[in-house]
């Protein structure tokens, strides 16, 4: 039970706040609709604004083609795109694409009215209207631009991709173009130092009388590295001579039948016209061995087959023949060169030798500078030939993937994004002003008010637009209110509760006088003999409600005008009677408090079953407090959310200072409907009174006067 009770008040807590939200709906409703009008209103005269994006796709800078077979790629940089992203906002792209576009003058003659007049202002102006933004996982930037032109807001996007991609075609020709001047000058100065260094060797080799290995003509350098390679020429040579002598040995060993057979399968002599010749020879056998079968030696197919295998086999012959001498040439070329690489090797060898003393320790020196720089100029040479190549090669840092295209409709203002915006608002804005006015509210709002602030039960609750019980058209709800009413004031506990009772209010319009009237009318269905008396003798207004002349009642009473009985008038109410204020009410103000008024209270109280008196206001004048003093117990009727707590509050004291006694508290004029707290006490004091009374809710059926004398009671508050 302990865990269900926060539950419980927090259900009641969120209930509260709904019912301040029902009761004030039409505040909220106001709030809201007029700020959505506002938004669309303000959305509607907004200038339009249309977006324009175009797509590129933005890599490291490399060739289409690999010139040189290079497959290296550029190392991730995880901040490439982010700085591309600068870039093309920056005033390197933007400044050429304004001058291209001619943008000052567009605007000036669109008449924004924001002028343009520099090429500063209109890239602060530019860059604003464009947003770059990265595609995740990819290497795409999307150029989006918005301006009020939608054809502006293309031809801005495209242009923007264009120049970007000029530009960085551009920006690496600029920087291949100085490297490749760099590199002639600094190859113009190698070839100077390797020319200083040939020089110098030629000098020192003239001066120490260097020989140089092979003719004049052909002389070669005599370096460990000319040796090496000497020596590598001269052992492929003679691996080469020598299994050009095994083949040649092996050719001339074979019989003719094991030639051919080498031939067949191909593992000596490889010529494809030997090759074709055996073939066709070998088919001319088979069918020529096929033929004899039928026919005889002399027959002219056999004849013919027998030519042609001859014709074949010395073409055979004689292709064999010049293959197998065209190896002995190649194994003496092979020969000759073995013996001419042994003496250049021997030659090399004894030079090295006769180098290898101290006398020759210069030369070798400069010869060996020569080579590096040689070196250094033949590496320039071929670095400056392929960057000079690789620049004519086509590039493709930035491609455009997708150009931009006029939008057919705006972007900005969003009407449909503005409007719900303002209904977000409006709905925020009318919860929170209710909420405020809610706070600002000291009224009597819920029955809790009054038991927490009067300390007065609540005995009745009158829903709004409630009708004199007198008409015949009158609510079962309102006929149910006052049976409650009247229930509750006879379970007060008072032994005079039901004699006499005054109907007060703290303030005027209340409608006090019309609880009265259907108070009565309740009574007197149930048996009662009741009497109503207008003590209000400022604003007199009983007799209006019953129908009766006011020539005569109480102030010709007070006055001693008039005894008591005919004062009392009889009403078009079965068991109702009426005293009325009377002629002249002004002058009997003072004796509301002379021995007459208790005399007639005490009077009356005999002769009624209930007694039944109208009052002025409470805080507007001291008549009410009198005539609670000297009746004794009165019921005050509270208007639903009219005036301040703080007014009913001092009401109760002045009744209660004066003498009087209060017995509870009518609420009137109740939104049933909206404030749910009045709706479930109604509906269980309903079947309360249906329980004690053990008989359906029906109208009264009230005896009236003739036609003639009726008169229909009008509800006043």
């Amino acid at each position: 039970m302990q865990q269900s009770q926060p539950s419980q008040e927090a259900r009641l807590h969120f209930l509260d706040y709904w019912r301040v939200i029902k009761t004030r709906k039409a505040v909220v409703f106001s709030v809201f609709l007029l700020v959505v009008l506002v938004a669309a209103t303000v959305t509607y005269f907004q200038p339009k604004t249309y977006a324009a994006a175009a797509r590129i796709k933005v890599e490291q800078e490399r060739p289409t083609v690999d010139v040189f077979e290079r497959n290296i790629q550029p190392s991730y940089d995880p901040y490439f795109l982010q700085t591309q992203e600068k870039i093309i906002v920056s005033r390197k792209i933007l400044y050429p694409v304004i001058e291209q576009l001619k943008l000052i003058q567009v605007w000036a003659d669109r008449h924004d009215p924001l002028p343009v007049e520099s090429l500063d202002v209109a890239f602060q102006r530019l860059s604003k209207q464009i947003v770059t933004g990265r595609e995740r996982d990819t290497s795409l930037i999307q150029i989006a631009v918005y301006d009020q032109d939608a054809q502006l807001a293309a031809a801005l996007a495209n242009t923007i991709a264009e120049v970007f991609e000029k530009e960085r075609l551009e920006e690496k020709r600029r920087q291949v173009s100085k490297g490749l001047d760099k590199l002639r000058d600094e190859l113009a100065q190698q070839h100077d130092r390797l020319n200083a260094a040939q020089d110098k060797v030629e000098e020192i080799r003239k001066n120490l009388d260097v020989t140089m290995i092979g003719a004049a003509a052909n002389a070669i350098k005599l370096t460990d590295q000319t040796l090496q390679q000497l020596q590598t020429q001269l052992t492929d040579a003679r691996v080469l001579a020598v299994s050009h002598e095994a083949r040649l040995s092996e050719l001339k060993r074979l019989t003719p039948v094991q030639l051919r057979n080498e031939i067949a399968g191909g593992t000596i002599i490889t010529d494809p016209s030997v090759q074709q010749l055996l073939k066709d020879l070998t088919d001319t056998e088979t069918n020529l061995e096929r033929v004899k079968e039928d026919y005889g030696p002399d027959h002219p197919t056999v004849r013919a087959l027998l030519a042609t295998r001859d014709k074949l086999q010395e073409q055979l012959d004689d292709r064999l023949k010049g293959v197998i001498h065209g190896f002995e040439v190649e194994y003496k070329m092979n020969q000759a060169r073995v013996t001419e690489l042994q003496r250049q090797l021997d030659d090399a060898k004894n030079a090295s030798l006769t180098l290898e003393g101290e006398k020759y320790l210069p030369f070798r020196n400069a010869q060996r500078e020569e080579e590096l720089e040689d070196r250094l100029y033949e590496a320039l040479k071929m670095r400056l030939q392929q960057v000079s190549i690789e620049e004519g090669v086509p590039r493709s840092p930035v491609e455009v993937i997708d150009h931009a295209e006029p939008s057919l409709i705006p972007v900005r203002p969003n009407m449909w994004l503005n409007v719900t915006l303002g209904a977000v608002v409006g709905l925020v804005l009318g919860i929170g002003l209710t909420f405020f006015l809610e706070f600002l509210d000291t009224s009597i709002k819920k029955m809790d008010d009054v038991e927490h602030y009067l300390h007065l039960p609540v005995l009745g609750v009158v829903a709004r637009q409630a009708q004199l019980l007198g008409r015949g058209d009158v609510s079962p709800g309102d006929i149910e209110a006052y049976r409650m009413l009247r229930t509750n004031i006879e379970f007060t506990g008072t032994n005079d509760a039901g004699r006499s009772l005054c109907i007060l209010s703290a303030g005027a319009g209340e409608g006090k006088s019309f609880t009265l009237v259907n108070l009565a009318v309740t009574c007197a269905q149930h048996g009662s003999r009741v009497l109503v008396v207008d003590s209000d003798l400022r604003r007199p207004g009983l007799h209006e409600y019953m129908g009766l002349p006011n020539s005569v009642g109480l102030a010709d009473y007070l006055t001693g005008s008039k005894p008591i009985d005919p004062i009392i008038q009889a009403t078009s109410i079965p068991n109702v009677w009426a005293i009325t204020s009377g002629n002249n009410p002004a002058v009997a103000l003072p004796m509301l408090t002379s021995q007459r008024m208790e005399q007639l209270i005490q009077e009356v109280g005999k002769r009624f079953d209930v007694v039944l008196y109208d009052t002025p206001p409470v805080l507007g004048v001291s008549d009410a407090a009198v005539v609670a003093r000297e009746v004794g117990t009165g019921i005050l009727v509270i208007q639903h959310r009219r005036y301040p707590r703080a007014m009913s509050l001092r009401a109760r004291q002045v009744v209660e200072n004066a003498g009087g006694k209060l017995l509870g508290v009518v609420v009137n004029n109740v939104n049933i409907g909206q404030d749910e707290t009045y709706y479930y006490y109604h509906d269980h004091h309903e079947r309360q009174q249906r329980a004690r009374e053990g008989a359906p809710l029906t109208a009264p059926t009230i005896s009236k006067k003739p036609a003639s004398d009726e008169i229909e009671l009008q509800g006043k508050y």
